[in-house]
């Protein structure tokens, strides 16, 4: 089983675009980057 971790604070995006990767700061006293995707339009 995978471990998980819940994001507790959004430190700083890595760049501008529309599938926007991001430094973010975990419960279990790590540091992640996450890739966050733009809404669905339909």
């Amino acid at each position: 089983m995978l471990p998980t971790a819940r994001a507790i604070r959004y430190v700083t995006p890595l760049r501008e675009g529309g599938s926007l990767p991001g430094v973010v700061e975990a419960d279990d006293d790590g540091t992640w980057v996450l890739k966050f995707r733009g809404r669905d339009r339909a």
